[in-house]
């Protein structure tokens, strides 16, 4: 972790080296706390990601991102005071009491992370081309999220995401979170043609990063893949007057010939008396020779009114059993619906409301989980800030689990 933090800093002042009169902003921050009773103990979780964006005029851009983890603060802190002691008992192995206390401090260590280093030129040759050359985290699809800098729309995208509605993550790990159908993870580069107003069509290619595999016969132990994924996507986007869409296809070749591929589409339009629709469906990854199935679609509708200061949205989203190549099966037919009021106006002043839903699985293997959260949100000097109740009625058999807090702080600029 050490060098990739490093490496980040080594690039960011490589960048800032012969452009000392470009300008350092900050087009990303986001930081959230999630406060709740875990065996008998309050316990808070934090996460803070961040950008910073060097541009110089129109023509060239650089991003780099970071971003820090701290699933249980209090431990973390506590842990920089030891250090852990190597063992010497004989040759024999850790006892489990030995390696759980291990475990525990080290998933819940207050880690800094490289997250992604992205290169822009503009015009590129005088040509209406735009260049790209990233390494991390590279560009999400299907998120509706990239609409509001090409084409200067308002946000269009859904506010079901990230760690406020998914503070447990996918699979239980909330560093991974659902954003968009796909992204392009791993070293590569993407071309885009900007020659329309409303129209941009753009082409990546890149190499993965490795992916994970577990160890037969060791719980929570795991390797990397033998083989690299080397992928390539095409990706639309469009919008005029009402209607802005989004589309993608792409493929994944291993090493070893093993091919996978990918698509979607995410589609809003704003019918002009306060109605609008957002839907984004696909398949984020279906390996060749495997059975197609329900479970590999990602699949979420929301349609949403607005009147006046009143505004409501309901939201159904399907998860898919594979994303950004990784097979999760405690994914497999959870389904979540979520039903939100809200007054006031989002843009400035004052927000509240209230949201229910749940969480279900579409085999019964688990039981519905009712949610309901009063919530209130605020701008002031260009942040955001929200808080929310989470109550759980369905939990009271185990009281500690009813209700949960959380507190976040975001750029709204």
């Amino acid at each position: 972790m050490k060098h990739a933090a490093r490496l980040g800093l080594l690039l960011f002042i490589t960048a800032l080296w012969p452009v000392a009169a470009a300008e350092i902003t900050l087009p990303k921050l986001e930081m959230a706390s999630r406060g709740r009773v875990d065996n008998g103990d309050f316990v808070l979780s934090s996460m803070i990601s961040a950008d910073i964006a060097l541009t110089g005029g129109y023509k060239y851009a650089f991003l780099l991102g970071f971003t820090l983890d701290a699933p249980d603060i209090a431990k973390a802190f506590s842990s920089r005071n030891f250090r852990i002691e190597p063992i010497n008992n004989g040759g024999a192995g850790p006892s489990d009491d030995e390696y759980n206390a291990l475990a525990d401090k080290l998933n819940n260590q207050a880690t800094l992370g490289f997250r992604v280093a992205k290169a822009t030129a503009r015009e590129l040759f005088g040509r209406p081309l735009e260049l790209s050359y990233f390494l991390g985290e590279g560009d999400d699809f299907c998120t509706g999220d990239e609409f509001s800098p090409r084409f200067g729309l308002f946000p269009i995208s859904t506010d079901f995401r990230g760690f406020f509605y998914f503070p447990e993550g996918i699979g239980g790990i909330s560093t991974r979170q659902y954003n968009g159908i796909h992204g392009t993870r791993g070293t590569g580069f993407s071309l885009a043609l900007t020659k329309w107003d409303n129209f941009v069509p753009m082409l990546y290619l890149y190499q993965d990063f490795p992916g994970l595999k577990p160890v037969t016969g060791a719980t929570g132990v795991y390797v990397f893949e033998d083989d690299y994924l080397y992928s390539g996507d095409l990706r639309l986007l469009f919008h005029k007057n009402w209607l802005s869409l989004e589309a993608f296809g792409g493929a994944s070749l291993n090493s070893g010939m093993g091919s996978s591929v990918r698509g979607g589409l995410m589609l809003h339009f704003a019918a002009g008396n306060g109605a609008e629709f957002f839907a984004q469906g696909g398949v984020p990854g279906w390996t060749r020779g495997e059975n197609f199935s329900i479970d590999n679609l990602f699949f979420l509708i929301e349609p949403r009114l607005r009147l006046g200061r009143f505004g409501m949205s309901v939201t159904f989203f399907y998860h898919p059993l594979e994303y950004l190549h990784i097979r999760t099966d405690d994914e497999k037919g959870k389904a979540n619906i979520n039903v939100k009021f809200q007054f006031g106006n989002p843009d400035s002043g004052f927000v509240g409301g209230i949201e229910t839903g749940g969480d279900i699985k579409l085999d019964g293997s688990e039981d519905f989980v009712l949610r309901i959260a009063p919530f209130g949100s605020f701008i002031s000097g260009g942040l955001r800030w929200d808080a929310k109740i989470r109550i759980m009625p369905l939990e009271f058999d185990t009281p500690e689990k009813v209700i949960e807090f959380f507190i976040g702080v975001r750029t709204a600029f």
